[in-house]
């Protein structure tokens, strides 16, 4: 009998350990690795590092570690020690893109990765260079018909989600486009203001000051309706084209195997953040919705996101990424 009270005794000290040391997260800073160290990842990174410093009362510091398409960054979260003090911002790109159209992966995104919360989605913007002598989607189409292979269009990277979306666009009007893969969404869109590069698809985060400075002119929204921020641009489903849509979204990660009890922790705070003023005027300057799903919403949203794109590669052909 004194074997089994000992025992018990045990039992609930080590059920009683987990809450308490959850409680004392985060006792030093946390970084959160960002693979896109500029453009919207960047920006919605450095949101919720404040929410969650201001919340939980350490730093969280944002570090850039951009290349490989994301793969880089995404790699060294994914093997990161899960104990709550590296945390991963990144995009569709690399975890509902890349696993589409690369034949293999560093790194499982669905088992290696714990979704904490996402973004609501954003369209995609298709974008030109001032040169290129079009105004409307039907004219570029035209054009790049006429010009095979010679339409250039910017990226950041291959396997992004800039990248599928012009390949996506290619496919469906039955046009030949040249991809130029940069590092990072910035670099990308120097490549189109400078003029080494004629188009891209790109986030309206992104996109839209350039749009509205001048510097670019936008010719279609990738969804089925417009968006705030660019309110005069006709959306592809208007066009004509309502199979021609294309998404992108932000999401906070955790390792595998991180403490169910941290994640709750996180999840919080930024569950009421979600609904902060400086957070929806974030969403509404990028095009997204207010719809943050969390948790197993989150983790379901990305494996049906999958499962279509996969779908959307095989039908339009795009070969496979080695």
């Amino acid at each position: 009998m004194r074997r089994y009270f000992l025992g018990l005794a045990a039992a609930l000290a080590a059920f009683i350990v987990l809450p308490v040391a959850a409680q004392s997260y985060p006792d030093r800073p946390v970084k959160i690795i960002n693979p896109f160290p500029s453009g919207p990842t960047d920006i919605f990174a450095r949101l919720l590092a404040l929410k969650l410093q201001t919340g939980l009362g350490q730093p969280f510091v944002v570090e850039g570690h951009p290349g490989a398409g994301g793969l880089i960054g995404v790699t060294l979260a994914a093997k990161a020690p899960a104990d709550g003090y590296t945390l991963l911002i990144t995009s569709a790109s690399t975890q509902v893109v890349q696993p589409a159209v690369r034949k293999s992966m560093p790194y499982d995104a669905e088992k290696d990765l714990i979704p904490i919360v996402a973004t609501g989605p954003a369209s995609s913007v298709i974008v030109v260079h001032p040169s290129l002598q079009v105004n409307t989607l039907q004219e570029l189409i035209a054009y790049a018909r006429a010009h095979p292979g010679k339409v250039s269009y910017s990226s950041s990277g291959l396997g992004t989600a800039l990248h599928l979306a012009g390949e996506l666009f290619a496919s469906e009007t039955g046009i030949q486009l040249l991809h130029v893969p940069y590092k990072t969404a910035a670099e990308s869109m120097n490549g189109l203001l400078s003029g080494q590069v004629m188009m891209m698809f790109d986030s309206p985060t992104n996109s839209a000051p350039q749009v509205l400075g001048g510097k670019v002119r936008a010719l279609a929204i990738m969804g089925p309706q417009r968006i705030g921020v660019l309110p005069d641009v006709p959306t592809t489903a208007e066009l004509g084209m309502p199979a021609l849509q294309f998404s992108n979204w932000l999401g906070l990660y955790a390792p595998a195997g991180t403490p169910p009890s941290i994640i709750q922790r996180i999840t919080q705070v930024l569950k009421p953040a979600m609904h902060d003023a400086d957070i929806k005027a974030h969403f509404d300057r990028s095009g997204m919705s207010y719809d943050t799903p969390f948790g197993e919403e989150f983790a379901a949203f990305s494996r049906a996101q999958r499962q279509v794109l996969a779908d959307v590669v095989k039908k339009a052909g795009i070969p496979p990424i080695d």
